[in-house]
């Protein structure tokens, strides 16, 4: 019995081992923390913002927050062990009425292979209410969600880590994608609040490389307690 459990806990290291090697491969497509206010993201080279108000965007620091109603710190390493930090920045999704779209447009310039899958990361926060607060990735190209339409994850006054995980089969290298947040709420002064923007590709395991890896080594080990 010693041999077989010492054979598992193999299996479940390698296992382990391979999931942290896959993560750690993330690639990042595109990244913003709203630190340098409104005008860096109309002229940002690598991202075209713009939200359907067509009235500019609500950018702020963490001095301005709680005017939004929202807390000037956040959970920066999504680590509860670790002190919480001011917000470099934020976005106000409503700017000036009621459940805005805000996008984020961008160019895929690589390929995704079959075995990677998009992650999208943000904190996400509520002025007051959100109700109907979304967000989606699409791709304009070849006119077809990858994501699907998702629900943020918010908390009234506070910041809280979103993470999405989707499917990028249907993304070619040169496509154009577009991350979407839908406001929700009722008024510029309610709604979805967005900070710290994480737009990843990242290498997930096979996961029948991965069974036979295990199924492999548990038979060595039941075969050696036999004998």
């Amino acid at each position: 019995m010693k041999h077989i459990f010492t054979k598992l806990t193999a299996a479940g290291a390698l296992l382990s081992a391979s999931c942290l090697i896959n993560v750690a491969n993330a690639g990042v497509i595109f990244s913003e923390d709203f630190s340098g206010g409104s005008s860096s993201l109309i002229n940002s080279t690598n991202v075209t913002w713009s939200d359907t108000s067509g009235n500019g965007f609500e950018v702020y620091q963490s001095q301005s927050a709680s005017p939004r109603g929202m807390s000037g710190t956040y959970d920066h390493d999504n680590d509860v062990t670790t002190a919480e930090i001011n917000i470099p920045g934020a976005i106000e999704v409503n700017d000036d009425q009621g459940n805005v779209t805000l996008t984020a447009t961008f160019t895929l310039d690589s390929a995704i292979t079959a075995d990677q899958e998009g992650l999208l990361t943000f904190f996400g926060g509520a002025r007051k209410s959100a109700d109907g607060a979304s967000v989606e990735v699409f791709n304009v190209t070849q006119n077809t969600t990858l994501s699907g339409v998702l629900e943020s994850v918010l908390t009234t006054e506070e910041w809280t880590f979103n993470s999405f995980a989707f499917n990028t089969t249907a993304a070619a290298a040169g496509d154009e994608l577009q991350v979407r947040w839908i406001g929700g709420g009722t008024s510029s002064a309610n709604g979805q609040e967005v900070a710290l923007v994480n737009f990843s590709v990242v290498d997930v395991p096979a996961p029948a490389t991965s069974a036979i890896l295990a199924l492999g080594l548990l038979g060595f080990g039941v075969r050696r307690f036999k004998k």
